[in-house]
């Protein structure tokens, strides 16, 4: 008797584990789908960043800080939720938007029509440019074009990443049509791209000698170049830029109630002066 009501216990308690295994892969939420009246049923805004792109985001004494973030804490205060902020490599900030892992990724990511193909985009919120980073003495790249034969380093999945590739999408002009000039190419194609996994490691790979060049945009090129060169000066940065672009927040694809929401609220976050402020706080200038 004994042992059946021990077995008879044993089963009872793995088919309750089993149910509450079953139930918890129940309530997994594709967060791409969600307008704004889910994330407040949710009691959270879920943000994908990586934290190595100052000043929209950068870790400082461990906590998450920057442009993107001070916007996401207001876009999640007018929700009325909390803010989560995931932290991750840049290449993966998309995926995990279109994955549905996340509401939104806020990471200085510019609004291209390559990116569009996985994710939606809200209203442009920054204008951009990707600028060429150079050692302090060089004297041979001055240009786009003398790139050509060179080692460039690069931050993964970035436009400068795609600018060093020669991508058809990016590196080349276009006819009226839209049509790709192949024999028109807007840089010089170089020998070698050297991959990495943020900003900084690029950067740091010029200063040490270990490529010719970087290509990376305007804003934290500016600041990193800055902290490199605190003790003296390593590197520069071109003037002419490679290729203009504007960032947004990208969002899961054919989420209108949440797009039309997020372009609402960052258009009141400008008239009440929201966005001037942030602006004056990261750029040192209230215009973008």
């Amino acid at each position: 008797m004994k042992k059946k009501i021990v077995l008879f216990t044993v089963m009872a308690i793995v088919a309750a584990l089993s149910l509450s295994v079953l139930l918890a892969g129940c309530t997994t939420v594709d967060m791409s789908k969600a307008g704004p009246e889910d994330i407040k049923a949710y009691g959270k805004l879920v943000v994908a960043t990586s934290a190595d792109f100052p000043p929209f985001e950068n870790l400082e004494n461990g906590e998450i800080v920057g442009w993107d973030i001070d916007v996401a804490k207001a876009l999640a205060e007018k929700l009325g939720v909390e803010l989560e902020i995931q932290n991750m490599e840049f290449d993966a900030v998309l995926s995990a938007v279109a994955s549905g892992k996340v509401h939104m990724g806020m990471a200085g990511i510019s609004n291209t029509p390559k990116r569009d193909e996985s994710v939606d985009f809200s209203v442009n919120v920054f204008d951009s440019s990707q600028m060429i980073i150079v050692k302090a003495d060089n004297t041979t790249i001055n240009g786009p074009m003398d790139l050509a034969g060179k080692t460039v380093a690069v931050q993964a999945g970035t436009i400068g990443n795609w600018l060093a590739n020669m991508d058809e999408d990016y590196a080349y002009e276009f006819d009226d049509d839209g049509n790709v000039l192949l024999d028109k190419p807007i840089l010089g194609a170089p020998a070698s791209v050297t991959k990495l996994a943020n900003g900084m490691m690029a950067v740091q790979q010029v200063a040490d000698g270990k490529a010719d060049a970087v290509i990376l945009d305007k804003l934290p090129a500016e600041a990193i170049v800055a902290s490199i060169n605190a003790n003296g000066e390593k590197v520069k940065i071109l003037e002419t830029s490679v290729y203009d672009d504007a960032y947004a927040f990208a969002i899961g694809e054919g989420n209108t109630a949440f797009k039309e929401w997020i372009d609402k609220a960052y258009q009141e976050l400008i008239d009440d002066g929201t966005i001037a402020e942030l602006n004056q706080k990261w750029f040192g200038s209230s215009e973008e």
